[in-house]
């Protein structure tokens, strides 16, 4: 009687292989997340050269001529720093709001002659001001204040 030789059975290299592919595949994802992580060491800095050059400095000197102040103060308030009684009257100003020029809004700052704040605020439409001599009053993003008083 002729004997048949033993056959292994099929499925477990199947499942053996199955197993190989989805562990092949974790690796993969993980050693790519592991490449994007934020973690992760940055690569070496790259390698810059720099020339300097020497140059001789000399003086030069200038003479600028800046014109006097205004006889009579101004009756507007720009944006910037003005002197009350010098540069601009004192008096009560009016604005119709902020030029768009500041993401903020109208912002004024009335200050005493060593610097200290008086009073300040910012305006997002139409607004009113009193100043007094001897302050400084400082406008930036208003349309111009006028006079009114």
């Amino acid at each position: 009687m002729p004997t048949s030789a033993h056959r292994w059975p099929l499925w477990p290299w199947l499942v053996l292989t199955v197993a190989g592919v989805v562990v092949t595949a974790v690796a993969a994802i993980v050693g790519t997340a592991a490449s994007t992580d934020s973690d992760a060491e940055p690569a070496a800095p790259a390698r810059v050269t720099v020339t300097a050059t020497e140059f001789q400095t000399s003086t030069v000197t200038a003479t600028v001529t800046v014109p006097p102040a205004p006889s009579t103060p101004a009756t507007a308030l720009l944006d910037g720093i003005h002197d009350v009684g010098v540069e601009v009257q004192e008096g009560i100003y009016q604005t119709t709001g902020p030029s768009g020029t500041n993401a903020g809004g109208c912002y004024w700052t009335r200050t005493d002659g060593n610097g200290g704040i008086i009073d300040n605020g910012v305006v997002t439409g139409p607004s009113t001001l009193t100043i007094h001599n001897d302050e400084l009053v400082e406008t930036a993003g208003c349309q111009p204040w006028q006079k009114v008083g």
